[in-house]
């Protein structure tokens, strides 16, 4: 029993970093499909943004969806040692994304946009919640056409590998997300490193390989049907936090 409950409380956790990183990628994804291209990133006091930022501007400005390979690692700082875990993932505006995991074990998130699905094959059990429980921030993040600076706070930062940089981006309201940090590939147009930092100050890295933008990805990616013999548990705020 003691190595059931430790497995599950793992998964629970795991579901948690699917679901930050996930909102992550999808706040960004949102941001481009709320029109925010049309007019690029003023710093206060009218000065022109770092380079850096004015890139990310440029590069999320035509980013519709993505596939890829992903490496993840679970930073939280009270963690014994880095979970680590692979797979692919893809993501399409608005508000879709789907991560299959093939290590250390097969699991399936999903979402369409309404409703996010997290598929354990070998528990038989799936646990369904509403998109709209992803996360706290304000819904401008998904549905304003503001400008950049009126969302983000923004600071460059140096990057995980030697000559690289990133942008931090913070949430000017207050949400459950405290900072996204995102390091471009110095010359192709890929996200290469991607961070997410919560309130409670749980922090997950994940690396991106075979990067591919703007490919046509069917709505039937991101739509998923419960298999018969599986159990569906409702998650809701109150065993969120369990």
């Amino acid at each position: 029993m003691p190595m059931i409950n430790h497995v599950m409380a793992a998964r629970r956790q795991r579901f948690q970093v699917c679901r930050r990183l996930g909102v992550g990628l999808v706040l960004l994804l949102g941001w481009v499909a709320a029109g925010v291209e049309a007019a690029p990133p003023v710093a206060s006091g009218g000065q022109q943004p770092p380079l850096e930022v004015r890139r990310l501007q440029a590069f999320m400005d035509h980013l519709v969806s993505v596939e890829a390979g992903f490496e993840q690692r679970i930073l939280d700082a009270d963690a014994p040692e880095p979970k680590e875990s692979r797979g692919r993932f893809a993501a399409s505006r608005p508000g879709k994304f789907r991560w299959d995991y093939t290590a250390p074990y097969p699991q399936v998130i999903v979402s369409d946009g309404r409703t996010v699905w997290f598929y354990e094959p070998d528990l038989k059990q799936v646990t369904r919640s509403s998109a709209a429980r992803l996360d706290k921030t304000p819904a401008g993040f998904l549905t304003s056409g503001k400008k950049l600076e009126e969302i983000f706070s923004w600071e460059v930062i140096p990057g995980p590998t030697a000559g690289s940089t990133a942008v931090v981006l913070k949430p000017i309201h207050e949400g459950s997300i405290r900072w996204i940090a995102i390091t471009l590939h110095p010359k192709k147009d890929e996200i290469l490193d991607f961070v997410v930092e919560d309130t409670l100050k749980h922090r997950s890295r994940i690396t991106f390989t075979g990067w591919r933008a703007n490919g046509d990805l069917s709505a039937e990616r991101f739509r998923f049907e419960v298999p018969k013999g599986v159990d569906v548990i409702e998650h809701n705020e109150k065993n969120a936090q369990k």
